[in-house]
């Protein structure tokens, strides 16, 4: 009962000053004509991209879903741009349909894939699967395979069909399983190298409520605003998007866990409630200056809110329905998108 009727209270209130009122990443308000400018095209070989984001040092990364790849954009839409198209030594398992991507305020980022574990279609899933730990060091990512499980530093097997990721703090991530319907929480604790198999020492939450409702090939993001301990989510199914406080929630009882070693428990109580709701399958999501920016993916739109849940701005990309992707707040203070129809990497531009 506990936990229906602190579902049921208001968003927590914007902690942003009310006197200072932050751009919006769509653009003022009486702007009738977009401009996007192409970052990535099918010229550069981009054939499906989903998920982006940027590195500590400004690199853009992009997911490519239909071969497992991973798109490093050096100096991103500048004169002096670059372009390395890169792929894991064990991308089939480890990058195998990836949903979605998340970065530190350091030197790794997490993933995690819409997939079943099935190795690109070769063998039936048996959901041995969640989100990974990456280096973002490129001497690291797709070059080191020291035993041929690739180069990743870590994973966790309990959460298949991942579609949101969004870091919390030293090796926690949070994702939106799919396969569970629910938030889950996952410590990594120490990583076990490169491409080492250590899978052994991983704490993870499994939240109860809210139960999320996942859409095939819809992403499902997440987004985690740490001064104010609070997450955001893609509710897809349900045409929602939520708020959720990380601290919030007791331990309840324990669930099998497929390494040895691992702790796995459902969690009861949290505070969550809506944000915003009737919105068509909501995917992508960005966090930035107090405004939580929505993509709608079966529309195409994008919704400019404040964390109260008031609607400021929206625009419609004109990618048409079930195209538009990741999004993302770029270090230039700009929106960057993925959409899948054309293929490209998009980012608006407004000045």
């Amino acid at each position: 009962m506990l936990a229906l009727l602190l579902a049921c209270q208001d968003a927590p209130k914007n902690k942003a000053d009310p006197d200072q009122e932050p751009s919006s990443l769509l653009g003022p308000s009486d702007l009738t004509d977009p401009r996007w400018e192409p970052i990535l095209t099918e010229d550069d070989r981009l054939s499906d991209p989903r998920d982006l984001g940027f590195d500590a040092d400004g690199n853009l990364w992009v997911a490519n879903r239909s071969d497992d790849r991973t798109f490093v954009v050096l100096d991103p839409g500048t004169g002096d741009q670059e372009v390395e198209r890169l792929i894991d030594g064990y991308a089939e398992h480890f990058m195998e349909e990836t949903a979605a991507l998340s970065f530190d305020d350091n030197a790794q980022f997490g993933s995690c894939g819409e997939s079943s574990n099935t190795y690109n279609d070769r063998v039936p899933g048996n959901n041995y699967m969640g989100p990974v730990l990456w280096s973002t060091d490129l001497n690291i990512f797709g070059e080191e395979n020291p035993i041929g499980l690739g180069s990743h530093l870590d994973m966790s097997h309990e959460s298949p069909l991942c579609v949101g990721i969004a870091w919390e703090d030293a090796n926690v991530y949070w994702v939106f399983d799919g396969h569970n319907s629910a938030l889950v929480r996952h410590d990594f604790n120490r990583d076990h190298g490169v491409g080492m198999d250590e899978h052994f020492d991983g704490v993870i939450a499994q939240f109860t409520e809210p139960e999320l409702k996942h859409v095939q090939e819809a992403p499902g993001h997440i987004v985690i605003d740490r001064e104010n301990r609070m997450l955001y989510v893609a509710d897809t199914g349900n045409g929602r998007v939520l708020w959720f406080d990380i601290d919030s929630g007791e331990a309840g009882d324990g669930l099998r866990a497929h390494d040895p070693g691992v702790v796995r428990e459902e969690w009861d109580g949290a505070l969550w409630g809506v944000v915003a709701d009737g919105l068509d399958k909501p995917g992508g999501l960005a966090l930035h200056e107090g405004r939580l920016i929505v993509a709608e993916w079966g529309t195409g739109m994008l919704y400019d809110f404040d964390l109260d849940g008031e609607l400021i701005r929206s625009i419609d990309t004109e990618v048409g329905p079930e195209a538009l992707y990741g999004i993302e707040a770029g270090p230039d203070g700009r929106l960057w998108v993925t959409e899948t129809a054309t293929p490209a990497v998009l980012r608006l531009d407004v000045d």
